[in-house]
């Protein structure tokens, strides 16, 4: 008697030939921009902290707000030099990524994420008194993101009290948004959630740093 047999016909979708060079190359970088993110917006406004020129600004007619948003703007647009560099210079030429999707898309929600990430920067920097504790709370703060966001493992393998806890890691949303405009092509009509996301917590995160900023010259 014949029985049937189920023929199992496995398909690789975005990296048919399964190149972990794509992967890697393009999760270097997301590091490179989280690190970044963090440390030159704190460091930046640290350093006039350390200098004494915070109290010299407080008193000018620039607002609080604009000196925050002076040190996110300039640290964002050098983020977005160095990625385009970086993509045109190493990701295609050198390792062969391909990018299907919207570059100005990409580039968007890069700047997304930098003011994003920034935001926990900002914070960090209303909390330290100088460069050293920033670095030592940029430990604290990112390797977490980078180990559980989903770069080094898949974020669906993890426990799910990890996957609860990223929720606020804008990383974990950003990894969604890479993979899915230079691999896959999507568009906002799948990642307008992440958008949103990275958004929300971006504003928090900024408006507690503001907050902070605000509160330690009273």
């Amino acid at each position: 008697m014949l029985m049937p047999v189920v023929d199992s016909a496995h398909r690789v979708w975005f990296n048919q030939d399964q190149d972990e060079t794509w992967f890697q190359s393009i999760s270097h970088i997301m590091r490179m921009i989280t690190l970044f993110a963090f440390l030159l917006p704190a460091a930046a406004l640290v350093r006039e902290k350390e200098h004494g020129t915070v109290e010299q600004l407080l008193v000018s007619p620039i607002t609080p707000l604009q000196i925050m948003l002076s040190k996110v703007l300039a640290m964002t647009l050098v983020i977005l030099a160095a990625t385009a560099l970086a993509m045109v210079t190493v990701l295609k030429p050198v390792f062969g990524v391909p990018i299907k999707g919207s570059v100005a898309l990409f580039f968007l929600m890069t700047a997304l994420y930098s003011f994003t990430t920034a935001g926990l920067g900002l914070f960090a920097a209303t909390v330290a008194r100088n460069q050293a504790q920033v670095g030592m709370m940029a430990l604290l703060v990112i390797s977490p993101m980078l180990l559980l966001s989903g770069i080094a493992t898949p974020f669906e393998a993890m426990p799910s009290w990890v996957q609860t806890l990223m929720a606020l890691s804008p990383l974990r949303y950003f990894v969604d948004v890479t993979y899915g405009i230079l691999l896959k092509g999507v568009g906002l009509e799948l990642l307008w959630d992440s958008m949103l996301a990275m958004a929300l917590l971006g504003g928090t995160m900024f408006g507690l740093g503001m907050w902070r900023f605000r509160r330690q010259f009273r």
